[in-house]
């Protein structure tokens, strides 16, 4: 029942969207859609946080996430010096929780440097096959298929060392 649920959700904002996009001459906004959100009538209505406080807050964490991410650090090897993200979620934080570590520090440890690319590569290949999706729509899904095989080849090479080492 929660499936069906789901879908009929799905459904009812997919609805209200395309709605929307063409009340809006065939443009969809998200200052569209939250103006339509505000109505209690709106399919869309549940989808957002209406209590201030709460609505601040998350917000304000996501301030945070991206001030995180927006960190670099130069990081020197015998060979070169390589510019990179400072913080990158921490692996072996539950799925729910919040946790980043430094890159520097999981540099250190191999398994660790193997949980962070193996959750990296998914996290793109998860996007990438967004956009096959949507290349595959625009007629374009060769070119995709390409680049998709290739972050497939290196997630699955990571994760049979890792499995090798466990």
């Amino acid at each position: 029942m929660a499936k069906h649920t789901r879908v009929n959700r799905q459904t009812a904002v997919q609805a209200r969207l395309s709605e929307i996009c063409r009340n809006n001459g065939g443009l969809l906004t998200a200052d569209a859609v939250l103006a339509d959100a505000k109505s209690p009538k709106s399919p869309l209505h549940g989808e957002f946080i209406w209590n201030d406080r709460e609505a601040a807050h998350k917000h304000r964490l996501e301030v945070a996430r991206n001030l995180i991410a927006s960190v670099r650090v130069v990081i020197e090897t015998s060979e070169r010096s390589i510019r990179a993200v400072a913080y990158v979620r921490d692996p072996r934080s539950k799925t729910r929780d919040q946790g980043y570590v430094e890159t520097v520090r999981v540099r250190q440890d191999g398994d660790y440097a193997r949980e962070v690319l193996i959750e990296e590569f998914s996290r793109a290949a998860s996007v990438l096959r967004r956009a096959y999706e949507l290349a595959d729509a625009l007629e374009l899904r060769q070119e995709t298929e390409k680049i998709i095989a290739r972050v497939d080849t290196v997630l699955n090479r990571l994760k049979s060392a890792d499995e090798a080492r466990a």
